[in-house]
């Protein structure tokens, strides 16, 4: 069937964003707990302008902890309308992966700025639609997070990295290179990929056995299509601490960016045994499954992953697609005719997946038995999540 060899084209071309897509938050906690700096947006709430304290603020779940603590001053901007911080955390959670579902919320209260913090992979559909939209700026970028104004408002640059690390400059020699691991991971989102590699390469020079500057510096260079030097670089994070689950997502990466599916189902298989719940390391089985054939393990990690998906409230259409294309792949056209038709519930669903799910849906109920002759070919961004994206670096 031509479609399974269209999703088998994940050999080689996959993942520019081994970290944007799965965008597993490499630096694990170390054996004492992280300055708050390190793990919440303490630093961007209390440096925020007033005139911005005044307007609503956007915000993720990582920041609950430090708003709660000065809920009556950053509550205060959503007026009269009684509702909680609790409230607000879960209705503006479901949006992180839907922009248009946070354009509804934008409307509605008008925010004067959005503050992304935490495991960039939860938010990496909205940080996207920011960074592109004209009315919103990114104005700063720190080793928690983003933080962007309403527009017009003084862009953040790159060059502006040694001056955010000044406020670590304090802090122990083990969390100023944290700190710069962490910088560097968010700066790859931004496809800020020198500025990245300065600070994984400086971290390197002070602590060449950081097994998380290695696992970071696997990503980056997978991100740059090296994937041989991304395998070795995970290597070496793993010769540290072979358990380390990080170095391991990152040498998974790195094995399905060579095309060798079977060494990284070994290991995909461990992660989703260890982190069964984690929705990144559901996709990443899912692809390394599809690479290697494995296509009934296929459709039964992705059937785990919409489920977790649904439980957190995000839109389940393209998903439900993926799998739709899944099920046809090994020719079962009633799975496939069920997912197609769900995913035409999501009015989330862009114009061409839609289009797409119609004409599978035409074509399936109309000649099930034409799925091992003729071709579903997936649509754009199926396939760009398949196929991988072409290198924007």
């Amino acid at each position: 069937m031509r479609s399974r060899h269209l999703f088998a084209c994940v050999v080689g071309a996959i993942l520019l964003v081994v970290v944007g897509v799965l965008g597993y938050w490499l630096v694990t906690r170390p054996a004492a707990p992280l300055s708050p700096e390190l793990e919440t947006p303490k630093l961007a709430l209390e440096q925020m302008p007033p005139g911005l304290r005044a307007r609503p603020l956007f915000f993720s779940p990582v920041a609950v902890p430090v708003l709660k603590e000065h809920w009556k001053e950053w509550g205060a901007a959503f007026g009269a309308s009684g509702v909680s911080l609790e409230q607000l955390s879960a209705e503006f959670g479901a949006t992180l992966q839907n922009p248009q579902a946070w354009r509804v919320l934008d409307r509605k209260w008008r925010f004067g700025a959005v503050l992304l913090a935490g495991d960039p992979a939860a938010f990496r559909p909205l940080l996207d639609h920011l960074r592109h939209a004209a009315d919103w700026t990114l104005t700063r970028v720190d080793p928690v997070g983003y933080l962007f104004e309403r527009s017009p408002a003084k862009a953040w640059k790159a060059t502006e990295v040694p001056s955010v690390l000044v406020a670590f400059q304090n802090h122990s020699k083990a969390e100023q290179q944290i700190a710069r691991i962490q910088l560097a991971h968010r700066l790859m989102f931004l496809e800020e990929m020198p500025a990245a590699k300065g600070l994984l390469d400086e971290v390197l020079a002070q602590n060449v056995r950081s097994k998380e500057a290695w696992t970071e510096m696997a990503h980056w260079q997978g991100m740059s299509g090296q994937w041989l030097a991304s395998s070795k670089a995970a290597e070496r994070a793993l010769a540290l601490n072979r358990r380390y689950l990080p170095a391991q997502t990152a040498q998974a990466n790195a094995l399905l960016g060579l095309g060798h599916f079977e060494e990284a189902l070994r290991l995909t298989r461990h992660l989703y045994e260890a982190l069964p719940g984690d929705p990144q390391i559901l996709l990443l089985h899912a692809k390394v499954t599809h690479g290697a054939h494995a296509f009934q393990e296929e459709t039964k990690v992705l059937k785990r992953l919409i489920g977790i998906l649904g439980e957190q409230s995000q839109s389940l259409g393209f998903w439900q697609l993926y799998l739709g294309q899944a099920y046809a792949a090994i020719g079962d056209s009633l799975l496939a005719v069920e997912q197609f038709q769900a995913a035409l519930q999501d009015a989330t669903l862009s114009g061409p997946d839609r289009e797409f799910a119609l004409k599978a849906l035409e074509r399936l109920e109309t000649k099930p038995d034409s799925l091992n002759t003729a071709p579903i070919a997936p649509t754009p961004s199926l396939s760009s999540l398949l196929d991988g994206p072409a290198r924007r670096p």
